[in-house]
């Protein structure tokens, strides 16, 4: 019996999107009151239309994104956000082929 590597995955790397939520959501649950997406954009410095899509995985994180979370998200790196959307695109590279 030979197993479909298209059916059966170890490695299903969540989108960067999905962490940045919960990164974002512990933050508030943590620190105080929970902001609007427009809050949140606004200290990160993009616009809502682009959180959004990040979040709910309608957009990739750019290099330029990863530098901004790394300035406003504690104890994350860059190279960590980099990582995530690497690992979750080749996921989904062999995911398809």
């Amino acid at each position: 019996m030979s197993l479909n590597k298209k059916t059966i995955s170890l490695f299903d790397p969540a989108h960067p999107g999905e962490l940045i939520r919960e990164t974002i959501e512990g933050l508030h649950e943590k620190n105080g009151p929970k902001f609007t997406i427009e809050e949140d954009a606004q200290h990160l410095g993009i616009t809502p239309e682009i959180l959004s899509e990040l979040i709910y995985g309608k957009q990739k994180l750019t290099p330029e994104l990863a530098a901004r979370l790394e300035v406003a998200l504690p104890h994350t790196s860059a190279e960590f956000w980099a990582t995530v959307q690497e690992n979750f695109d080749l996921a989904q590279a062999k995911l398809f082929h």
